[in-house]
């Protein structure tokens, strides 16, 4: 014989688990945007940057961002100008990355790219850079499905695997990418978040 107050406890009791679901799905969410700049389904930028900020714009927002080097891509193109912060804090995703560059295009705003280097130990079957490029790549998948462009590639010469996957959140794209351990015993994780190329 069923206790008259039970099918209110267990009512309550699942009230109290969905509840405790939202909350769950809130806290992703609000963590998601202090991470990233969205609009709707899409990503706008890194952080508290959009895309095509100044740099003067930039710096007013982060006042420890400072000049850090120039890098040729072309021959006939402008050198990126690449930024870093003196007090960065490092963890994207739950990952805790070695250093976070703001790269500008021109006066522009248009990537970042975030690198982990690791090594393999004595007690080590997976390295921290493994590790982080699996998590990111589950979380990646989860949230926008299977990757626009996926590939692995073997360097023979040194036995590395190298994986990459690229996925397309306009106006944005995301690429993950290790690179196996190598001579040096050393391998490494980097996530690069860019506006999406114009065609």
């Amino acid at each position: 014989m069923m206790h008259p107050g039970k099918p209110d406890r267990v009512r309550a009791s699942i009230i109290g688990f969905l509840a405790m679901i939202g909350i769950a799905l809130l806290l992703e969410t609000a963590g998601l945007a202090q991470r990233t700049v969205q609009k709707g389904s899409g990503i706008e930028g890194f952080r508290e940057l959009r895309w095509g900020t100044s740099i003067e714009q930039s710096s007013k927002i982060y006042k420890d961002l400072h000049f850090e080097k120039y890098v040729i891509s072309g021959s006939k193109e402008e050198p990126w100008k690449v930024y870093v912060r003196t007090v960065e804090h490092g963890e994207i995703e739950d990952v805790t990355f070695d250093s976070i560059e703001y790269w500008f295009k021109g006066d522009h705003f248009y990537k970042i790219s975030a690198v982990l280097h690791s090594r393999i130990g004595p007690r080590t079957m997976v390295t921290r850079a493994e590790n982080a490029f699996a998590r990111m790549n589950d979380r990646l998948r989860s949230r926008y499905g299977n990757p626009a462009d996926h590939k692995v590639d073997y360097v023979t010469e040194f036995i590395v695997v190298v994986r990459e996957a690229t996925w397309v959140v306009d106006p944005s794209a995301i690429t993950i990418k290790y690179e196996g351990v190598g001579r040096t015993n050393e391998d490494l994780f980097t996530l690069t978040m860019q506006e999406k190329p114009k065609r």
